[in-house]
């Protein structure tokens, strides 16, 4: 072998090795999140590399159903991230000394960013049994758990006709499963999320009525959340994947705001969600995404008194302890401001 080929072949074993140890010194960061679209941001760093740049491993687990599902995982470390429905399960177990916290922006029905959405059965359309509101009377509904936002929008589009949730028959659903019980008519309508409510349409399963935007305008209707497993033992890691993430918010925001590069975010949409024809995201309502991964702490203190109200909680939750938007605004201090 001569001198230039054996330097070759040396390079190329320790360029190997090299990154091998890199490889090795990332952090395994385990999270939960629902393939829809409000996890975009999500997706959108794991695809481009951004937790990489962070020294961080990102391993996905989806769940079919809500946030609540996340939370024993979350309390043992066996998930370090979450992002999914404000739920009561959640404060429930922050009341249980598991001090879980919410860091970041899954998911606001800001104006114009109804991605939640009432969906009614478009054979209860066409035959006139649904015309309004008032018309929900009766019908079987689905939500993805007890006690979560998704509820509490379902009732509210009730009280808007003097109707509330004794006046339904509800029933618990994962977002997934929600447009094939519309479609066999096991269900009559629902609050549904996006991509799925665009492609209820499509197929003529259902028609939407109204966007969440219309009866509950700002709601934080999802989180990130962060167990404390990961906050404590990997501070530098929690830091980093924030930026990440603010990263993933802020590509979506260009893509669905200022349509740019909109064509590339729906490929990884359509990688990581259900719903696999792009030209279903070209008709969707978008989520409301802060690019600065803030959180609007209004909405999930009304939202934790109604969760007292029901009896879904025994005490209000301290939502000024519970949010912790320090990671958030570190990941804007190091990437500046969203333009």
């Amino acid at each position: 072998m001569n001198l230039l080929k054996y330097c070759y072949v040396l390079f190329a074993l320790l360029s190997v090795v090299s990154q091998s140890a890199f490889a090795k010194d990332k952090l395994d960061v385990p999270v939960g999140i629902s393939p829809v679209m409000s996890s975009a941001a999500m997706f959108i760093a794991k695809e481009r590399g951004y937790f990489e740049e962070q020294g961080i491993n990102v391993i996905i687990n989806p769940f079919k159903a809500s946030g609540a599902k996340m939370v024993p995982f979350l309390a043992t470390g066996q998930l370090f991230v979450g992002g999914g429905n404000v739920n009561a399960g959640m404060y429930n177990a922050i009341a249980n000394d598991i001090p879980i916290k919410i860091v970041s922006d899954k998911g606001t029905v800001s104006p114009g960013h109804g991605y939640l959405a009432l969906v009614v059965r478009k054979d209860h359309v066409d035959s006139g049994r649904y015309k309004s509101f008032k018309d929900l009377k009766g019908m079987k509904m689905a939500v993805t758990a007890k006690g979560v936002s998704q509820q509490i929008v379902t009732e509210m589009y009730l009280k808007k006709v003097g109707l509330s949730l004794d006046d339904i028959e509800l029933k618990f659903l994962a977002y997934s499963d929600i447009n094939i019980a519309l479609a066999n008519k096991s269900i009559d309508a629902s609050v549904q999320i996006e991509p799925l409510v665009a492609a209820a349409v499509d197929k003529d399963i259902a028609v939407r009525v109204a966007g969440d935007d219309e009866i509950y305008p700002n709601q934080q209707s999802a989180a990130i959340y962060y167990s404390p497993i990961f906050m404590e033992k990997h501070p530098e890691q929690a830091k980093g994947f924030m930026v990440a993430y603010v990263k993933g918010l802020r590509d979506y925001n260009d893509a669905f705001e200022k349509n740019k590069g909109k064509e590339d975010i729906i490929k990884i949409l359509t990688k990581h969600t259900r719903i696999k024809d792009a030209a279903i995201y070209q008709k969707v309502v978008p989520v409301g995404l802060s690019p600065d991964g803030m959180v609007n702490v209004l909405s999930l203190k009304k939202d934790a008194q109604w969760y007292k109200e029901k009896g879904y909680v025994k005490a209000l939750p301290d939502i000024d302890n519970i949010v912790d938007l320090s990671y958030a605004k570190n990941a804007v201090k190091v990437l500046g401001p969203y333009k």
